[in-house]
């Protein structure tokens, strides 16, 4: 089966072919920066995050780009004599980075930023007034929507539908419009604030409308048409109908971009999140209580298209589930951890990609994972695994996949079973599909292919890197403790673990800790 996509533009799934395989262009609308990233954003972020993994599992190259909006209404408000716009941009721009580590995102291959593609987009502006799909009042350029028949294929909405705002402006002045639904492609700028000069009779400086800015940064990064364009359900009207009527009369074709994927939104205790209900939640909050790869299998057990109820207890409770899965790759680690380097291989011959047809070109490692006393339960599960991603990245049955994978493994006594090269390939597809997800498991020594591409962060197990000697040495006192019969002393060092945020599992092999 090849890789389905619901298509916005054409309201149906439809099987997803690149322009230019195995090469992927995607660009994504990100943050207007006057204020951090929340888990709404998260959630929509994280999807884009799992389509790229996806694509790159399937063997396509992504080539991925996302703005930063840094130029608006609203961090010129916030600005101050010492903190300006563009300060507080880059702050906030530097907080997205961050937080997306944070949370596994890997990095995009380009962060535009607005104001570096200014006369980029004053250019297309000026191309769009000589070719009467605009026309000029007071200084601000606005795009006339009667002059582009395809108004409205993307979102449904007619012209007589439009609406005042599609500039994306605070307020408007509906009057100076010739419709309503007609909208800004360069605005004056107020005194004092941050202006361009174009060189432009009528126009002559200013800044650019919201829209604009889009489409001129996509087209100078990804060319005049690319395969994807993303962001969040609410990006769909009007700024992503927006971008259309501008660009598609200048890109010299039909279709400006392939594929329109948008994301639904994520709803807090039964309301939309919304800075302007007050109830936003930052990823360091979220982060303070729940790990993040607890956060990213509960993103993945809703499907990207239907809408995503928060709630820490829901978050909770998706936990609970996947513990068992996360048990299992720490078992599965203990259990290889004592073998010699000479056996932590699978004894079987890999082939190229390009050699192996169908599904059983993907993943790159197959030969390796499905090998062994597992082998069955292993290429099971990859079926499963494959067929929920590929229908429109349904990733709930992909979740699903994963947990009835665990379950089997347990059934089939890997906890028991002895050989190391068996165990590996199992623990080797786990951590792997689990990697799609944006759950990273790093382990250089088990799995170095994989532990290469997970995204280094200086936070959670790895920060207490420098404590380990000091965690083991505790539970090596507790053990004794035990030994002696002293359990006093032994719940002693358990408590103080727990309040240290550790926790601690007995097992066979000895005592475990993990980060509570």
């Amino acid at each position: 089966m090849a890789l389905h996509v619901f298509n916005t533009l054409t309201r149906k799934k439809e099987e997803f072919i690149p322009e230019r395989p195995p090469v992927v262009r995607i660009y994504t609308c990100g943050l207007t920066v006057y204020s951090p990233m929340h888990i709404g954003h998260a959630r929509t972020y994280c999807f884009w995050d799992v389509f790229r993994r996806w694509l790159e599992y399937r063997g396509f190259y992504v080539m991925s780009v996302i703005n930063y909006t840094d130029i608006d209404d609203r961090n010129i408000q916030a600005a101050t004599a010492t903190r300006g716009a563009m300060d507080i941009a880059e702050y906030v721009g530097s907080t997205f980075r961050r937080d997306c580590r944070a949370l596994r995102i890997k990095d995009y291959a380009v962060y535009t930023r607005a104001t570096d593609f200014v006369s980029g987009q004053a250019e297309m502006v000026r191309q769009l007034l000589e070719k009467n799909h605009a026309y000029v009042v007071d200084g601000e350029v606005f795009y006339d929507i009667s002059s582009f028949p395809g108004y409205g294929k993307l979102s449904g909405r007619t012209p007589d539908m439009g609406q005042v705002g599609g500039s994306g402006r605070l307020t408007e002045d509906a009057g100076r419009k010739r419709h309503p639904a007609d909208f800004t492609l360069w605005k004056p700028s107020d005194a004092g604030t941050p202006t361009w000069q174009t060189g432009q009779a009528g126009w002559d400086s200013g800044r650019p409308g919201w829209h604009i800015e889009c489409s001129t940064m996509s087209s100078a990064t990804l060319g005049h048409t690319f395969d994807v364009h993303g962001g969040a359900v609410d990006n769909l009207f009007p700024h992503h109908e927006n971008e259309i009527a501008q660009s598609e009369p200048l890109c010299g074709c039909k279709t400006w971009v392939r594929y329109w994927m948008h994301p639904e939104h994520l709803d807090l205790r039964g309301e939309k999140m919304s800075k302007s209900l007050g109830n936003v939640i930052g990823i360091p909050a979220l982060l303070s209580n729940h790990a993040y790869d607890e956060i990213r299998w509960f993103y993945s057990m809703t499907h990207y298209r239907s809408k995503l109820s928060f709630s820490d207890e829901l978050i909770d409770s998706a936990a609970e589930g996947f513990a068992k899965i996360k048990k299992l790759v720490r078992v599965l680690e203990d259990k290889l951890a004592g073998a010699d380097d000479e056996q932590l291989t699978t004894p079987v011959a890999g082939t190229y990609a390009s050699l192996r047809q169908g599904d059983q070109a993907v993943p790159r490692l197959r030969e390796r994972f499905v090998y062994g006393k597992f082998a069955e339960i292993t290429a099971r599960m990859m079926e499963k695994f494959i067929k929920g991603m590929d229908d429109d990245m349904n990733a709930p049955l992909a979740t699903a996949a994963l947990f009835d994978y665990a379950n089997e493994l347990y059934a089939a006594g890997i906890e028991q079973h002895a050989d190391v090269a068996d165990v590996l390939a199992a623990y080797q597809a786990l951590a792997r599909h689990l990697y799609v997800l944006g759950i990273e498991y790093p382990n250089e020594r088990l799995f170095p292919e994989l532990a290469a591409e997970c995204l280094p962060v200086g936070s959670g197990e790895e920060g207490l890197a420098p404590y380990k000697q000091f965690i083991d040495k505790l539970l090596e006192m507790r053990q004794a403790a035990r030994k002696a019969k002293d359990f006093a002393k032994a719940d002693m060092l358990r408590d103080v673990l727990a309040e240290a945020g550790l926790n601690v599992e007995d097992t066979p092999q000895g005592p475990r800790w993990e980060l509570g």
